[in-house]
């Protein structure tokens, strides 16, 4: 790794002893309300100094990222990076619509059928490269149906892409933006800021677009104020578009103003309609997958965010393994862009 490559991490905060679900202190994480319990839009992460077994990938010998061996994917993915939809700038390999019209958010995509016509349930897991444990932790228990959303400062992310699409998960990309608490709660590097220029911005987006390949599109991240300044908003959009991306609006801020410009500008997006682990515990999880499934059954898809904390994560693969029996469907989030385009 380039000793200048800038870095983040995510801290659990401890808790009580022990709640009802069994977790213990030190997996416990913050708890976040969304804005159906009428609180401050936004998210805080805290970034602490990296414990010492993230600083171990940081060696040019690093150990595997998996302890366990890869989880293998029977559907298979279509190859990245695909030469026709990558073009090779200085900053590094950034997505583009290929001459024959083919786009990175359909070619990367995981196949879905269509002729699947229960309601779809999309369930897309956020945050994820920055903790080795809790990443692979999602790899490995989970359905290759979910989505994977990583951290662009995660080390050694073209190695989690590699194995997340092994696997059978599409993945997005976390895009930062400023927060409306910023710079007391801060994205990370790269943020794209409501203070800069729109060419300033752009050479960000770029940053984070080439740190990787293979990805489907970009996830909001910690977006409260930048989604609600549709004039810095617009040229982000538009930017994504033209390279042939999917936006998927964590709406972090209800006001948010991503998905109305993406269908003025006929982009492919879609927005969370609920985060699961807002409380986290399993009784809160169990109820948020309920009322997923509901929206589904009413609106024909649903689109719910998780974060990599254990009590999710074994909650989540719990219903997934049910979840055909439920009358509805789990599908990866770009099969719910596509159906909202039809």
């Amino acid at each position: 790794m380039k000793k200048n490559q800038p870095s983040a991490e995510v801290r659990f905060v401890n808790a009580p002893a022990q709640d009802q679900s069994g977790t213990k202190a030190t997996d416990r994480p913050v708890i976040q309300k969304d804005e159906l319990e009428k609180s401050d839009p936004g998210r805080r992460i805290e970034k602490p100094d990296a414990p010492t077994s993230e600083q171990a990938n940081l060696s040019p010998n690093a150990k595997p990222l998996m302890r366990t061996e890869v989880k293998k994917s029977t559907l298979q993915l279509h190859p990245h990076p695909d030469p026709q939809l990558v073009e090779k700038a200085s900053i590094g390999p950034l997505p583009i619509i290929g001459k024959d019209g083919r786009q990175a958010w359909q070619v990367y995509a995981r196949p879905f059928s269509k002729l699947d016509k229960r309601p779809r349930i999309a369930v897309v897991f956020t945050d994820l490269g920055v903790s080795a444990n809790a990443t692979e932790s999602v790899i490995q228990n989970l359905p290759g149906s979910i989505s994977l959303a990583f951290a662009p400062f995660a080390r050694r992310l073209k190695e989690w892409i590699k194995i997340s699409r092994a696997a059978g998960h599409e993945v997005l990309v976390g895009l930062p933006m400023e927060p409306i608490d910023y710079p007391v709660n801060d994205p990370g590097p790269y943020t794209l800021l409501t203070s800069l220029p729109e060419d300033q911005n752009k050479q960000r987006i770029h940053w984070v677009l080439s740190r990787l390949t293979g990805y489907v599109g970009v996830s909001t991240f910690m977006a409260s104020k930048f989604t609600v300044k549709p004039d810095k908003l617009r040229p982000v959009i538009l930017e994504l578009k033209s390279r042939g991306l999917m936006l998927l609006d964590v709406r972090e801020n209800p006001l948010s103003s991503a998905m109305g410009i993406a269908r003025k500008v006929q982009m492919p997006a879609i927005a969370r309609d609920l985060y699961l682990d807002g409380v986290a515990t399993r009784e809160s999880i169990r109820a948020r997958l309920a009322q997923a499934e509901k929206i589904a059954k009413s609106r024909g898809h649903a689109v719910a965010v998780a974060r990599p904390y254990p009590v999710s994560v074994t909650e989540i693969a719990r219903w997934a393994k049910d979840v055909r029996n439920r009358g509805v469907t789990l599908a990866p989030v770009s099969a719910l862009v596509k159906l909202a385009q039809q």
